[in-house]
């Protein structure tokens, strides 16, 4: 392996400090180089990122590099976001600071160092941009309609859509460029919303969490109109025909490895084969790692749905999709009611309350909504993409379609006119590119990166818990839980879950939130309050904890723990025998 990876950046000098908060939860793994590419670097998401900054009006245009913005970077292939940047925005607005923006980003990680302040870090110019630009958002009454026109011009991209199996090598290639300005502008608005959406929860938690602990939580749960919701609606419908059918029950009784073949020979399993397509047309943008094109979502591999089906058919009625939430949305509004009455007379406190609720129930949802959109111009990345890669498997040059996004863009039209000539470069990248999966990046990068050879390889190194320990976390989704730790790792093997246990998990994205219905928590090790995944469980009224440190490794499987959703608490109650 060389000492750099072929999409690593150069640090900026002028915004050097770089980190791997947050940025772990979108892309946990290095993102794959046609991936990195087509998606993230010039052009697409990076250049997105400038332009939302611009809009917002925390940065000018010329602060930054305009080829390689620096917002974001990719070193060793992994996503690095700019710490250097994100302080900048708390100098800028105001109201705010850098060590505000460190404590909601890093938190008290050893490695990050002090801010400093430099010459042109305060922009007291730029304020009234800010300030109308926040103003815009806690006086609006109805969803921005930018976010509806955006998705129904992806929709049309999607309907639109050339013949994929019909298409030749260059047309495939060229529909798979054609999505970086429509992922560029579609990222320009996750980020202005993504960034609106924390301020009615931050209002509600200065104006509650004085009177309840719980309250801030319950105020933004089951606010309805999330875009991460339906497809765990989707799956659990799929889990009520297996489990009102003893034919598609015994299929699946007899194990998931080859399901598919044996349901199309089972009674009623052609429909449910239907069915599982029709998941597959409405929701395949969405699944395991979708921030990278390379990975295969649910419209390339059906077997994460297959999972989450096998896992729901054993869930009792009472907790589906839909009497989940209108619980949540009950507890929300007893938690306005609570809230109102602890601030009657207060009149001033009581207008704070009912902005961040006005502010919350339309700006919370939009992250969503622009995620999503985001999801959908990847897959039409990830499809063409795809389609060319299972071409060179029948072909004999690749051994997997995925294969291909070890490529660069800018070797694509060579490899189409002759793909017999990268066949040795794509298994070699393909053996580098999973050893940079085995190193532990840093945290922090600081101006200099170090030689990947230098690059420690990961191995956890975590303390065994005992009974009694209290594990802090962050509060992700109100309300307690008590049950068994279902350790999970991967949302494709999720086999042993149980309805009633504890999901525990390195991280989630949205692909994981149907195997919140069964559980009866969640603890995740990494992840936010406004995560994606944390807006579902919440909409679903699940328990969660989040940012518990090292969970998945110090907390055995089967061991009975309680989970504080409001506190972020994971108690020790129990230890496997």
């Amino acid at each position: 392996m060389e000492e750099t990876w072929i999409t690593d950046w150069t640090p900026s000098e002028k915004f050097p400090l770089y980190t791997r908060a947050n940025a772990g939860e979108i892309l946990p793994k290095p993102c794959s180089p046609l991936g990195w590419d087509l998606v993230w670097g010039s052009g697409g998401v990076a250049h997105g990122w400038a332009d939302g900054c611009h809009r917002f009006g925390t940065f000018t245009p010329d602060e930054s590099n305009p080829d390689e913005p620096d917002f974001v970077g990719c070193f060793g292939g992994y996503l690095y976001l700019n710490a250097s940047m994100i302080r900048l925005v708390g100098v800028r607005s105001p109201g705010m600071s850098a060590e505000a923006m460190d404590a909601a980003f890093l938190g008290d990680h050893p490695d990050v160092p002090p801010y400093v302040p430099s010459e042109g870090d305060e922009r007291p110019e730029l304020e009234p941009q800010i300030e109308a630009t926040m103003g815009g958002f806690m006086t609006a009454t109805e969803p921005p309609p930018e976010l509806d026109e955006d998705r129904a011009a992806m929709i049309a991209i999607a309907e639109g859509r050339l013949d994929l199996a019909a298409a030749t090598e260059a047309e495939l290639v060229e529909r798979a460029r054609s999505m970086l300005p429509h992922i560029r502008a579609f990222f320009e608005r996750y980020y202005i919303y993504g960034t609106a959406s924390a301020i009615g929860p931050g209002v509600l938690g200065e104006v509650t969490a004085a009177i309840d602990p719980t309250l801030p939580g319950r105020l933004i749960s089951g606010l309805g109109n999330i875009d991460s919701a339906p497809p765990a609606h989707a799956i659990w419908a799929l889990s009520r025909t297996v489990r009102g059918s003893e034919a598609l029950s015994g299929a699946f009784d007899a194990g998931l490895d080859g399901i598919e073949t044996r349901l199309a020979d089972t009674d009623g399993g052609p429909a449910f084969l239907d069915a599982l397509a029709a998941f597959q047309s409405d929701h395949g943008a969405r699944g395991p790692g979708e921030w990278d094109a390379a990975n295969p979502t649910w419209g390339i591999d059906a077997g994460p749905v297959l999972v989450a089906v096998d896992r729901m058919r054993f869930a009792d009625d009472e907790l589906s999709p839909e009497k989940r939430a209108a619980a949540a949305v009950a507890d929300r509004e007893a938690g306005e009611a609570q809230a109102r009455a602890a601030l009657e007379g207060n009149e001033e406190a009581l207008g704070a309350l009912e902005l961040g609720l006005r502010v919350a129930k339309l700006l919370v949802p939009t992250r969503e909504r622009t995620k999503l959109t985001q999801m959908m111009a990847v897959h039409e990345v990830r499809l063409p993409m795809y389609e060319l890669g299972n071409r060179m498997v029948e072909r004999g040059v690749l051994d997997s379609a995925r294969q291909v996004f070890l490529l660069r863009n800018a070797e694509l039209d060579a490899f189409v006119a002759n793909p017999e000539s990268f066949a040795d470069t794509i298994r070699q990248r393909e053996t580098d590119f999973a050893a940079l999966a085995e190193l532990d990046e840093p945290f922090i990068i600081n101006g200099e990166v170090a030689p990947l050879s230098e690059w420690p390889k990961s191995s956890v190194q975590s303390e065994p818990v005992s009974v009694g320990d209290e594990l802090a976390g962050l509060g992700g989704a109100p309300g307690q839980a008590t049950g068994r730790a279902r350790v999970i790792t991967d949302p494709s093997d999720a086999r042993g879950l149980e309805p009633g246990e504890i999901l525990v998990a390195p991280l989630t994205d949205p692909s994981w939130t149907p195997l919140f219905m069964p559980a009866a928590g969640v603890v995740v090790e990494v992840g936010a309050p406004l995560s994606h995944s944390v807006i579902v469980s919440r909409e679903f009224g699940v328990p969660c904890a989040v940012g518990v440190f090292q969970a998945a490794q110090r907390i055995p499987d089967g061991a009975l723990i309680s989970v504080d959703g409001s506190s972020g608490v994971v108690t020790i109650l129990e230890l496997p025998t």
